[in-house]
């Protein structure tokens, strides 16, 4: 059986999630881990009357008037973001609990918990630009509380038990990090909003949850990289497909040659597709690359935006998800699996009426 050492203190384990705990037990940076009242106490005698961030980040908060900054939270050093395995174990050294790094291939949904949740799993919620409040030895008055945050934004904030938490409750969003000894509603939701799609992945949403099947998609309006103006109303008259994907997904990849077979095969008239690509990292060119490897020359392709924020709207919470539209803009079709044979016969469906 593989062991693992502590590089630490050289002790030895059956499990690197034996050595993850051990580590955050026993060599925790203290600099992350100082509570907020001694950490207040400190500056209040040096009659300072407000935290102010430096260098590492620490939200501003005064004790007298309750002002803040507009972005919350310890900034915490980002891990990296590569999705590995479901069901591997990976040890965050920045942070307890985590704010970034490698992590499973799907997310949680957003809600309220009452049983943990894996580390792995809940930073892709992060990613996402998700809030993870997680909470650790607090009453049920405080879990209740913790639950009608949770609902109030049910596109965006996630909350879960972790008892492996150092201090009560910790609110947590990519690379950043606010950590309470007690409940504090107004400081949470602050936080929240300050920090919501501070991310990767811009997918998490303050507004409620909007689009059905059989309901008319949401409004919107994005820019084609030639620099067209795309609308709702643009695409009504004949079916379209409304697709959410980065230039780098794979399936997705696959499922467009697919979408692009038929659309060949059915006179590349019959239905329009707008490819919205959610990763903010991407370049005008990687869009024009992707439609011109997987897809036809005749496909929108254009960004969400902090603006549009349709991706959010839409409640996407993974990629490939694709909205099949009828020729009046009504949803016929929700999915987010590789666009295969059995997706390619309801897409005909719907061409056909």
């Amino acid at each position: 059986m593989e062991k693992f050492n502590c590089d630490k203190c050289g002790r030895e384990f059956d499990s690197k999630k034996s050595l993850h705990q051990h580590k955050n037990d026993k060599h925790r940076v203290a600099v992350h881990h100082t509570p907020r009242k001694q950490f207040q106490l400190k500056y209040v005698a040096l009659g300072v009357i407000s935290l102010v961030a430096i260098g590492t980040g620490f939200f501003a908060y005064s004790n007298t008037t309750g002002n803040f900054t507009e972005t919350l939270g310890e900034e915490i050093p980002i891990e990296g973001r590569t999705h590995v395995d479901e069901g591997t174990d990976i040890i965050y050294k920045n942070s307890n609990p985590p704010t970034s790094g490698n992590h499973w291939p799907q997310p949680a949904q957003w809600g309220f918990y009452l049983s943990p949740l894996p580390d792995e799993q809940l930073v892709h919620n992060l990613e996402h630009g998700g809030i993870w409040i997680s909470y650790s030895d607090v009453d049920e008055g405080t879990k209740s509380k913790l639950g009608a945050i949770a609902s109030k934004y049910p596109l965006a904030v996630i909350s879960t038990p972790r008892p492996e938490n150092d201090d009560k409750i910790a609110v947590a969003s990519w690379g950043r990090l606010l950590k309470l000894d007690s409940l504090d509603e107004e400081l949470i939701e602050k936080f929240i909003t300050s920090n919501i799609n501070k991310a990767p992945e811009r997918l998490a949403s303050l507004e409620q949850p909007p689009i059905k099947l059989g309901g008319a998609f949401a409004d919107f309006e994005v820019t084609e990289v030639d620099g067209r103006k795309i609308t709702k109303e643009s695409l009504q008259g004949k079916p379209a497909i409304i697709w959410f994907t980065t230039s780098w997904c794979t399936p997705c990849q696959i499922g467009a040659r697919e979408v692009s077979r038929l659309d060949n095969e059915l006179g590349g008239k019959a239905f329009d597709v707008l490819v919205i690509f959610v990763d903010p990292r991407e370049k005008n060119s990687d869009l024009i690359n992707w439609r011109t490897k997987f897809a036809n020359e005749d496909w929108m392709v254009a960004f969400d935006n902090e603006i549009t924020q349709l991706a959010a709207r839409a409640d996407i919470r993974f990629l490939d998800s694709k909205f099949i539209l009828d020729k009046s803009g009504d949803v016929q079709n929700i999915d987010f699996k590789i666009a295969d044979e059995k997706y390619l016969d309801k897409l005909e469906k719907v061409v056909e009426g």
